[in-house]
């Protein structure tokens, strides 16, 4: 079934947006979101050559750590990129996925001064802003599915979700996990962020979740440097009529997330 998408957008940034079809939730590669700048490069400067080192940097770190962050050496153009996998992932998918982001990213938003791709188990993003450090909470992306369930399926999530929110910070990479009766959740912060603004990450894309997904059986939430995930033990999005009528939401202030942009989801 193809998802068609309409979108009202502000001018000073373009936004892709594509939902996963049926079974994606199980592959670390599936796309969930990217943007690119609207600000543009020339081929052959030293812009040019400094994305082309962080992003390379970023794949050679990708086998050995779930999180890295590094800088062009040109002080006259500077770049900044980082990425976050998963941190319960093999070395091996973390790094397939971050070179899968670094390939999405270069067809989606080639030429572009920035750009950031989520896929389902890890985050890559450039740019030339300062957003290595800085929490953000603004929502990317939200999607809630799976067959209705009843009051105890909200309780259960509820309480999952909670203890994401109040479990103390991991150390090595922000990974959560946990659950209650019949739902498990999960949640990832990125790694540049320290271990109380990871929480109050959490604690939003938690509340997100527990605001927005009404009876769902399934949900997950994309924040600027956090997301979180629930689902029934009996699995996630069982397909995409899950998802018929959903509103999935970005809404980002400050950094390169500069506008307010709102999309619609329709299935034909």
């Amino acid at each position: 079934m193809a998802a068609r998408i309409t979108a009202t957008i502000l001018p000073i940034l373009s936004l892709l947006l594509l939902l996963a079809g049926t079974g994606a939730a199980d592959d670390d590669k599936a796309f969930v979101y990217a943007g690119c700048s609207q600000g543009r490069y020339d081929a052959g400067t030293q812009y040019e050559s400094g994305v082309d080192s962080v992003l390379t940097s970023l794949a050679n770190s990708a086998p050995y750590s779930p999180y890295a962050n590094t800088t062009s050496p040109s002080a006259a153009a500077p770049v900044a990129g980082l990425y976050q996998c998963r941190s319960d992932l093999a070395a091996a998918v973390c790094s397939g996925c971050v070179r899968s982001a670094i390939s999405r990213l270069s067809s989606l938003c080639s030429w572009s001064t920035g750009g950031a791709v989520q896929l389902h188990d890890c985050f890559v993003r450039y740019g030339n802003d300062s957003f290595v450090g800085k929490p953000n909470t603004a929502v990317l992306f939200k999607k809630c599915g799976g067959s209705p369930g009843d009051a105890g399926g909200v309780a259960m999530r509820d309480s999952a979700l909670g203890a994401l929110a109040a479990a103390a910070a991991p150390a090595g990479g922000g990974y959560r996990a946990g659950g209650s009766g019949g739902v498990q959740a999960m949640s990832q912060c990125v790694g540049d962020l320290d271990a109380k603004a990871c929480s109050d990450c959490v604690s939003a894309a938690a509340a997100q979740l527990k605001a927005g997904c009404g009876s769902a059986t399934a949900g997950e939430v994309y924040l600027g440097k956090c997301y979180a995930r629930f689902w029934s033990n009996g699995g996630g999005f069982a397909s995409s009529d899950a998802v018929h009528g959903e509103r999935l939401f970005l809404a980002v202030a400050g950094g390169f997330f500069a506008s307010v942009v709102y999309f619609s989801l329709v299935l034909a």
